[in-house]
């Protein structure tokens, strides 16, 4: 036999198994085809609340395909129109659940929460919140399809059709399991989708609900030891110890701040504030304010980016809560739902009204999760603005564009309105990889033939600066200013492997500093200084609460670096150790300091914080 006849034969066979005339029928290929449009729309309402980035998976197809299969039975059963119907309508309310539990929780319903169906009733207004008329796209389908499908009479099908349509099923489910083994397995690719910040969504359109679920049941839950238990209250108990030997500045009543206002700068470094290109400042307006003679400013040009794999959002677990970013997973796609005694919190607790602004989508990070696990009331995010200009990759709102509108909202009463007490925390954005700024929004201008990546880098911190000075003149403006501690950070280190190439090449290469160090600036301080040893990211955290005096029950996992007794050290994700050599430290003293990430790690695997009543 010629290869062209074997091959004919094999094409000839798979064609009998997944076409036979006995199964294709006007009835089962139209409940076939109702049911893939119903996947397919549940993929695209999904993705309109969240993002395409899953319609660019082949696995996408193929498991829509698999699934659209299996909902098929009814028609390779029975003739009963109705039963098709039936069964797309369930399939329908619980497509909808999910969807309706995505725009709260941006994620599919997790498998314990299927028991807890009960209690949704005592969420009227929450569930009424979460629906969109767009869904009934999905039960218009499922009645539609017994349309198309015509009449055929009552009774079962014959057998051939039935053993056709388990080789279709087969062979469906096979090709899905095999587009899952190619990109690592099941289980494995969807826990690595669900840790990455823009893919974290897309589980439930690549691998369908089903799969989904599949894949969540398969991953076993953490077991707490009671030595694991021991290990972390002895920690804490010797941490408690420490804090309790630092001396503090005492700040008296009438320097005392009752408003925090929060600026997280993507991707900005230290090295920037006070260096010059071509005699061109790259950040006029935090170098005035530095220079400002009639502000008290605490500025702390050394923070250790302290970040793993969620970067941005671990920049603010680190700051907001004293906590470190976990080794295997990242906190805020994981374990959003999980309890962290935060900043935002401990100025809740004081009578503040939390606000987060940003222009990024709540289900970015899971940044609208964690903003409510930390305390936030009220967010503005990417729908609350004007996105008319948008700058990165992805595009999102810009900054200048962010604090021009923030400080309408200021004005205007919807956001902190003057009098009220207010933690107000905005994250920017523009200054995020690759740093391209437009030619029409660019806020400096260099000649030089400098390196493109540090030629990018310096143009998006000039912008984001001049950004920051729209901010900073309306703050200083509202008559609650001498009550308002303004803090600016960088929330992760930005050159990552291209510092030592910049470094290396010329001209530019002595601005950019060997250590990737973010600024903290504290403007309208109540003690000012500048604190030039090193200290972790994880530090800050203790620190705001030092300056803005909140007595909260938790203090984080580091120091407060106002105390002339904190630890001049820090380690980065990596391990790699900067200021105070670690065989200088105290042995006691660096055992404890080497094991707080390992300590912060189990607190947030297995929700072992708590917050007061």
């Amino acid at each position: 036999m010629t290869r062209y006849k074997r091959k004919n034969l094999l094409w000839g066979n798979l064609r009998r198994m997944l076409l036979p005339p006995t199964l294709w029928t006007r009835r089962f290929t139209a409940a076939w085809l109702g049911a893939l449009l119903t996947v397919l729309a549940f993929d695209l309402l999904w993705c309109l609340q969240t993002t395409f980035r899953g319609m660019g998976f082949a696995a996408t197809y193929i498991n829509a395909v698999a699934l659209a299969s299996l909902l098929a039975l009814p028609a390779a059963v029975s003739k009963h129109r109705w039963l098709m119907a039936a069964v797309l309508l369930v399939a329908d309310g619980l497509m909808i659940a999910n969807l309706m539990y995505c725009r709260t929780y941006f994620n599919s319903i997790p498998p314990a929460s299927y028991l807890l169906a009960g209690h949704v009733m005592d969420f009227h207004e929450s569930i009424l919140d979460s629906w969109s008329w767009s869904y009934l796209t999905l039960p218009l389908l499922a009645l539609l399809t017994p349309v198309f499908m015509g009449s055929g009479g009552s009774g079962r099908t014959r057998l051939p059709a039935g053993v056709s349509y388990l080789g279709l099923v087969g062979s469906t489910l096979l090709l899905s399991a095999i587009a899952a083994f190619a990109a690592g397995g099941l289980r494995s690719h969807v826990a690595h989708l669900k840790e990455e910040c823009y893919y974290a969504t897309t589980p439930a359109v690549i691998y369908t609900l089903p799969g989904t679920l599949i894949a969540e049941l398969a991953t076993p839950a953490p077991s707490l030891s009671e030595a694991d238990t021991r290990r972390v209250a002895d920690w804490m108990a010797e941490h408690n110890r420490l804090l309790s030997t630092l001396t503090q500045p005492e700040i008296p009543d009438s320097l005392r701040r009752t408003n925090l206002v929060m600026v997280f700068c993507e991707s900005m470094e230290s090295w920037p504030i006070g260096a010059t290109l071509e005699g061109k400042e790259l950040t006029p307006v935090l170098n005035s304010l530095l220079a400002d003679t009639t502000l008290t400013t605490w500025y702390a040009p050394h923070v250790l980016s302290q970040v793993g794999n969620g970067r941005s959002i671990d920049g603010q677990l680190l700051m907001l809560t004293g906590l470190y970013p976990m080794r295997n997973y990242v906190y805020a796609m994981k374990f959003a739902d999980h309890t962290y005694p935060a900043l935002p919190d401990a100025m809740r607790r004081a009578g503040a009204t939390t606000y987060l602004l940003s222009g990024d989508k709540p289900s970015t990070w899971n940044q609208g999760l964690v903003a409510r696990a930390f305390g936030i009331d009220h967010t503005e995010m990417a729908s609350s603005w004007d996105n008319a200009e948008r700058i990165g990759n992805p595009k999102r709102l810009s900054d200048r564009s962010l604090m021009a509108q923030t400080v309408e909202k200021m004005k205007s009463g919807t956001v902190w309105p003057e009098g009220q007490k207010g933690y107000v925390q905005i994250v920017t954005y523009t200054g995020h990889n690759p740093f391209r700024i437009p030619e029409q929004y660019r806020t400096i201008h260099l000649k030089g033939n400098y390196p493109e990546k540090l030629a990018d880098y310096a143009t998006a911190i000039h912008y984001t600066d001049s950004s920051l000075g729209l901010l900073l003149n309306y703050l200083r403006s509202r008559s609650d200013w001498g009550r308002t501690m303004v803090v600016i950070v960088g929330d992760h280190e930005a050159l990552g492997t291209w510092r030592n190439d910049l470094r290396a090449t010329s001209p530019g290469s002595e601005v950019v500093c060997p250590t990737g160090f973010v600024p903290l600036i504290v403007i309208n301080s109540p003690v000012g200084g500048v604190h030039t040893e090193v200290m972790g990211q994880a530090d800050v955290f203790p620190t705001l609460l030092s300056l803005m005096q909140l007595p909260y029950h938790w203090r984080g996992l580091g120091f407060p670096a106002t105390s002339p007794e904190a630890p001049d050290y820090a380690a980065d994700f990596q391990g790699n150790a900067y200021g105070t050599p670690a065989d200088s430290l105290p042995p006691r003293m660096a055992a404890h300091l080497k094991a707080a990430s390992d300590v912060s790690n189990t607190l947030i695997l297995h929700n072992m914080l708590e917050k007061p009543k």
